[in-house]
């Protein structure tokens, strides 16, 4: 779960180029284990946007390295709630979401 607050932290502090705090962390799903030896990704993506917070949306997959072929499927997946802060800790108005494309609306962050 750290690594998924990271990822989202990431995202967050891309789209505001400001300090950010996570507010709360909503609907951890684990889908399907990890198993020991497996290759883990975790990817993040901005879902909504207030005029005082945002959500990101992270899923971790997996695939194993043991054995070929065997397709990536995803293991987890959360929401996360962040807020941007000025220098004093104060909250500041977090930029709207902006879709453009398909592509923006999935560009990703991997760690």
């Amino acid at each position: 779960m750290k690594l998924m607050d990271e990822v989202a932290g990431i995202v967050a502090a891309r789209h505001c180029s400001t300090n950010i705090v996570t507010a709360s962390v909503d609907a951890i799903n684990f889908h399907r284990k990890i198993i020991k030896g497996c290759v883990v990704t975790v990817t993040g993506r901005l879902t909504f946007a207030s005029n005082k917070s945002m959500e990101i949306e992270v899923f971790v997959d997996a695939s194993s390295l043991m054995e070929a072929g065997k397709e990536k499927y995803r293991a987890v997946s959360a929401f996360f709630t962040y807020i941007s802060l000025d220098k004093a800790n104060k909250a500041l108005p977090v930029p709207p979401l902006k879709v453009g494309t398909t592509q923006s609306l999935l560009s990703k962050v991997s760690h």
